[in-house]
């Protein structure tokens, strides 16, 4: 807050006026200047702030993602198995070596932390960074919200699944599949099988994003989705 003092002595002619409203014009500007210069150098210290939370959060995060992939390309291998054994009861409902098949139904996730991006969002600290620079932070972020969306799809594909096995009742030795519960089966495992798909490219994109900017680098935005 500024402070305006009135002179302690009665002015006497218009040009000691004149002096003591440019010296008190002069304080004003040199006060408001000061002011504006402190906040600007706290506004500076804010962003820094987040810049360095935000990338030690983009870090962490892209190690959970690299440490994911093994397992969910495991996972699909094991979708595939899956569709293969439903396939052939439901050409050969009849075969024993094939109503012997095994059938295997996981599931997993990853656990990304945003406590550092809602921190500067709250804060405003994205409002000091250049626009480029937001803008950059808001795609990683942006990624890491969208494949964590697309996480709940595989999930209730699994429960659709242990739905029908246990009302098929696939869990006795002594039951048969046949060849409609089958294929049941099959379409919710086709149907996971393109979650994972696209959860895999939201992984990828995801990962690319993050280590484009740990690597100073703009990110390549070709991302193939493949379903076999």
């Amino acid at each position: 807050m500024l402070d305006i003092h009135l002179p302690h002595k009665s002015i006497r002619g218009f040009s000691e006026f004149l002096i003591h409203l440019f010296t008190i014009t002069v304080g004003l500007l040199i006060a408001v200047q000061i002011e504006n210069f402190v906040e600007w150098r706290h506004h500076l210290h804010l962003a820094e702030q987040a810049r360095v939370a935000l990338r030690a959060e983009i870090a962490s995060n892209l190690k959970g993602l690299r440490g994911i992939q093994p397992g969910l390309k495991a996972w699909q291998d094991q979708i595939d198995a899956d569709l293969a054994a439903m396939k052939r009861i439901q050409e050969h409902p009849n075969d024993p070596a094939a109503q012997h098949a095994s059938l295997a139904v996981n599931s997993g996730g990853v656990t990304l932390d945003d406590t550092a991006w809602r921190t500067a969002q709250s804060t405003g600290a994205l409002a000091y960074m250049p626009y480029e620079e937001a803008g950059r932070y808001t795609n990683i972020y942006q990624a890491q919200s969208n494949l964590q969306a697309m996480e709940d799809k595989p999930m209730e594909d699994v429960a659709a699944i242990l739905g029908l096995i246990k009302k098929f009742n696939f869990d006795k030795a002594s039951s048969k599949i046949t060849a409609e519960q089958a294929g049941a089966v099959a379409e919710k495992l086709g149907q996971m099988s393109v979650h994972l798909a696209t959860g895999d490219t939201l992984l990828r994109v995801d990962i690319e994003h993050s280590t484009a900017f740990l690597e100073n680098r703009q990110p390549n935005g070709d991302f193939s989705f493949n379903l076999k």
